[in-house]
């Protein structure tokens, strides 16, 4: 019978294998190389969720100051952008990443980009209900003067983005 060890992965007698995998992905500001296809399908597998149109998605990417996307080789898995006035204000909109690459640090890495590219005072945040603790770490705090007007403000409280 093998004995125990602290680590209850340790035996004496067995050989185990551990293999770290690590994740590899760039960061990238070139919206000229973007399949908006591919962005496309990327919101709508992420918790955003809702279909957008690749058309639409160019046109709001495109006139964003700031952008970013993530790449695990040649696969687009992250994107965000930032509004900003260049001197006290930005707002970070559509941070998304995939799924099956969530937890992996890419989402930390677009959102700490966004942040250090915006240099304002100011930097607000548009995220999904329920994400708040995520962003609390990177020094977000939830505002007391912040309002919107909504094409659909029956469906926004459904949603839980309106009170």
């Amino acid at each position: 019978m093998a004995q125990k060890h602290a680590a209850p992965w340790l035996h004496v007698g067995r050989q185990y294998n551990i293999i770290a995998l690590i994740m590899e992905f760039n960061l990238s500001t070139d919206i000229e190389s973007i399949s908006w296809k591919e962005l496309a399908c990327l919101f709508e597998l992420t918790p955003l969720g809702k279909r957008r149109e690749p058309e639409i998605l160019e046109v709001a990417f495109r006139n964003s100051q700031l952008r970013v996307f993530a790449f695990h080789g040649a696969t687009l898995v992250g994107a965000g952008r930032a509004l900003s006035d260049g001197v006290w204000r930005a707002a970070i909109y559509d941070v998304a990443v995939l799924p099956e690459y969530q937890g992996k640090g890419i989402g930390s890495k677009i959102i700490r980009h966004l942040i250090n590219a915006a240099k304002v005072d100011v930097i607000m945040l548009y995220a999904v209900p329920g994400k708040s603790k995520y962003y609390e770490r990177f020094g977000f705090r939830k505002m007391a003067t912040a309002m919107a007007i909504m094409p659909n403000e029956e469906e926004a409280r459904k949603r839980g983005l309106l009170e």
